[in-house]
């Protein structure tokens, strides 16, 4: 016999049943919110900011710095508006515990030059990826284990001009990669060169700046202030102004610093740090985004919540916002974009500061395990790419987000534009191109 208690579950168990079957889904009540953080902490001052921003036009040429020139004014890079993947190749030694992939590749008249983790300086063919030479710059018997011996590169008048982690600034005759001369600086290099005026600009580890003979490797000045014992891998590429035969550059200590270029003459300087953080032992001061020159003003960004316009020749401040950020903003027309310590992308007018739009980045799921590189234009689309291989694409207008690419590819950089194609730079030093 069945116990009666069993019985009694069953037939509750059937009434849930029939019930279940016979009544309506009834949906709760109510808006539904999105758990994704699309809020920002940065809001806009004005009502109607989209109105106000105009873009550069398009534009296809040689990327030959870092952040393409020495002035760091970075294109709307004209490419296929249906980019398609053309090729990939292999260019050396990539990022490990040991090692870290700094160097961006540039490009002029057709070709691809890349800088690998262990200093081997190679060129490629834009069109179809085939290696034209490769050399050694780094003798590994000399520099034993020195991390980072491959840190940056800059083209200029012929020649590849080289940054290395073990202190050395090394040109190269861009036809071969043979070299023409070498410079010990006595100090690990963690920053690419700029080169402008007939001189290299570098910086070394320990806050020391370089100004070079491009022709012969002399060190023509120098500036010297005080170090910071912790920081951020990478740095701040100097900014030259032709106009004004100035150069502006960043430092770890939150330090900016103008010089006269042609004898080094100290200018002016300012501490890109917000007041709450001045004197914290806890947050990093680095400056790593490469300060943007324009006609009479520089704009810096520092990573401790100060983002300003400079009049180049007083050093007077003519706009601050309290936004922080390490990668590179992009001025294009009146309109600078940066990416934000919260990872939130911003439109910002560069003429008086006002923000005129932000929107809160879409990092998925991993979102503290991924990297945010500089924003860049393509084709009118602004494009953010990211550790992951995703790419993320925005209106430059609004703000709001039209689009993502997936490279599939773990990426190290932003993708420079050049020739037609855009080049993206993966972790484990591949190139990859599209068109």
């Amino acid at each position: 016999m069945l116990n009666s208690r069993v019985l009694l579950g069953c037939g509750c168990l059937l009434s849930v049943l029939i019930l279940g079957a016979c009544t309506k889904k009834v949906l709760p009540v109510g808006t539904r919110i999105s758990v994704l953080n699309t809020s920002t902490s940065i809001k806009p001052d004005v009502a109607d900011g989209p109105s106000y921003i105009k873009i550069a036009e398009p534009s296809s040429g040689n990327w030959l710095q870092k952040e393409a020139n020495a002035q760091h004014i970075m294109p709307n890079g004209s490419a296929s508006s249906d980019l398609q993947k053309q090729w990939k190749t292999d260019f050396g030694t990539g990022s490990s515990k040991r090692e870290a992939l700094l160097a961006k590749p540039l490009v002029k008249d057709g070709t691809v030059y890349t800088l690998d983790a262990e200093g081997r300086l190679s060129a490629f063919e834009l069109t179809d990826g085939k290696n034209l030479w490769q050399v050694e710059l780094v003798d590994n018997n000399n520099v034993g284990n020195t991390a980072l011996k491959g840190v940056g590169l800059a083209i200029e008048n012929g020649k590849i001009y080289v940054t290395t982690g073990y202190g050395y600034v090394i040109a190269t005759n861009i036809e071969d990669g043979s070299k023409i001369w070498e410079r010990n600086l006595g100090m690990p290099l963690r920053i690419a060169p700029t080169v402008a005026a007939n001189k290299v600009f570098v910086q070394s580890a320990d806050n020391h700046f370089f100004a070079l003979n491009a022709g012969s490797g002399d060190v023509i000045w120098d500036y010297d202030t005080a170090m910071e014992n912790t920081t951020l891998m990478g740095g701040s590429p100097a900014a030259y102004s032709k106009a004004h035969d100035i150069v502006v550059t960043g430092f770890s200590n939150g330090e900016a610093q103008a010089f006269g270029a042609t004898i080094g003459t100290p200018l002016w300087s300012t501490d890109l740090v917000e007041n709450s953080y001045a004197y914290s032992s806890t947050f990093l001061h680095t400056i790593k985004a490469s300060p943007i020159v324009e006609g009479n003003i520089v704009y810096f960004l520092g990573s401790a919540d100060v983002f300003t316009a400079i009049d180049m020749r007083s050093g007077t401040p003519l706009w601050q916002k309290k936004i922080g950020g390490v990668a590179t903003p992009l001025l294009s027309g009146n309109t600078l974009f940066v990416v934000t310590n919260d990872n939130e992308l911003v439109a910002v007018n560069k003429e008086n500061g006002n923000v005129l739009w932000a929107t809160a980045l879409d990092l998925g799921k991993k979102a503290a395990k991924i990297t945010v590189y500089a924003p860049m234009l393509i084709n009118n689309q602004l494009m953010v790419a990211l550790s992951d291989g995703n790419v993320l694409v925005y209106s430059p207008q609004t703000g709001k987000q039209t689009g993502k690419i997936d490279i599939d590819e773990d990426l190290n950089a932003a993708p420079i534009v050049a020739g037609g194609y855009v080049i993206f730079t993966t972790s484990n030093a591949k190139i990859v191109a599209y068109k």
